[in-house]
């Protein structure tokens, strides 16, 4: 018990701290993004004025990129530390923390639904419904729930499941361990790029500034 709540602990020091920090660098990069584009959008012409089709251009890219821009940087860092932590958790304790809370999810499972499911709708619906039961099951690692219902929203069905003759419960767990090894490779390039794009935008409105005021002489 004691262990299993100093590694719940190890965990959320180490989701806190890497999402602390691109929280961070997503507030400074958008702040600077609001503030640098504001300045060189004042700086070439009255801010709401319409002049010149590239200016307008760069006006409405600047817009949209102050509101989706930082909803996505938020989004992709969550993502990328859940996919860091879980990624640790498979590493470390796949067969001893994650493998039996889904044995005994779908053991209980198993003995509400023991009707045999003969369609791959039948099995999406199931999979949906044992989704439903992890979500109200009481499970002492926060961050195990989490891995496990992802996982288990990863899983897709086809004919050739049913073609193989499997029980759900077989299909469901060996599915489930070939998606967990997805969560080794956590992923941080959506985040830069958002990053870059926000810079992109930038530099698009200083060259258009640029060329504006050469015109201009």
């Amino acid at each position: 018990m004691n262990a299993n709540i100093s590694y719940i602990k190890k965990l959320t020091i180490l989701a806190t701290k890497n999402l602390f920090r691109y929280y961070l660098l997503a507030i400074l990069s958008t702040v600077l993004y609001m503030i640098v584009g504001y300045l060189l959008l004042r700086s070439n012409s009255s801010f709401f004025s319409m002049h010149g089709q590239a200016q307008t251009i760069g006006k409405f890219l600047w817009l949209i990129g102050l509101i989706l821009l930082p909803i996505l940087l938020f989004l992709f860092s969550n993502k990328y530390v859940f996919a860091t932590v879980a990624g640790k958790v498979v590493e470390e304790r796949q067969d001893d923390l994650i493998v039996p809370v889904l044995d005994k999810v779908l053991l209980v499972f198993q003995s509400n639904q023991p009707e045999l499911m003969q369609r791959t709708g039948d099995y999406t619906f199931a999979k949906l419904k044992l989704i439903n039961q992890v979500k109200n099951t009481q499970i002492e690692n926060p961050w195990i729930k989490r891995i496990v219902i992802f996982g288990l929203n990863k899983i897709k069905f086809d004919s050739l499941d049913l073609d193989n003759n499997n029980s759900f419960y077989d299909i469901v767990k060996s599915k489930f361990i070939a998606v967990l090894e997805m969560l080794t490779e956590s992923d941080n390039r959506p985040f830069w790029i958002c990053i870059a794009i926000q810079w992109l935008v930038i530099l698009f409105i200083w060259f258009v500034g640029a060329d504006a005021s050469l015109v201009g002489k």
